[in-house]
C-alpha cells in the first residue's frame, strides 16, 4: 500500500514497518485495531520542527494503517481527532478510505497534505 501512496507523493520515504514486538501504541492485531501499519518521513518536513521526534512518529511524515473494516478505521480516525481537540500539539491531517487510514504530519502544508489525501483516495 505504501508504494501506491509514494507513487503519488514523491517526497515520502518509507521509515518503519510496525510489528507487535515495536508498535509503541500497542494496537496492533488487537480488536478493533489496525492490521498492518508502516511509518514514513516526509522530505517536506524541515528536520527542525521534529527534533527529538521519534523515528516512526508520524509528524515526522505520516503513517498508513490498515483495519479489518471500515467502521474500524472511522473510529480511529474520530478517536485521533478527540485527542487532538484537548491536545494541538497533537494534531495531525487523517483521510479514511475504506478500511485505509492514512495519518499525515501537521507540519504539511495543506496543499501538501491534499496530495496525500488524493494518493489516499486510490488505497481504500
Amino acid at each position: 500500500m505504501f508504494q501506491a501512496l509514494s507513487a503519488k507523493v514523491r517526497t515520502a520515504a518509507l521509515t518503519g514497518t510496525v510489528t507487535a514486538e515495536n508498535d509503541p501504541n500497542h494496537l496492533l492485531g488487537r480488536p478493533g485495531e489496525y492490521t498492518s501499519k508502516v511509518t514514513f518521513s516526509d522530505s517536506w518536513v524541515q528536520a527542525s520542527q521534529v527534533t527529538g521526534a521519534d523515528p516512526g512518529a508520524v509528524e515526522r511524515g505520516g503513517a498508513v494503517e490498515l483495519f479489518a473494516g471500515a467502521s474500524d478505521a472511522r473510529a480511529r480516525a474520530e478517536y485521533l481527532r478527540g485527542i487532538a481537540k484537548s491536545s494541538p500539539a497533537l494534531d495531525e491531517y487523517d483521510y479514511v478510505h475504506g478500511s485505509v487510514l492514512v495519518r499525515v504530519s501537521r507540519y504539511l502544508t495543506p496543499k501538501q497534505a491534499a496530495q496525500y489525501e488524493a494518493a489516499a483516495a486510490g488505497l481504500g
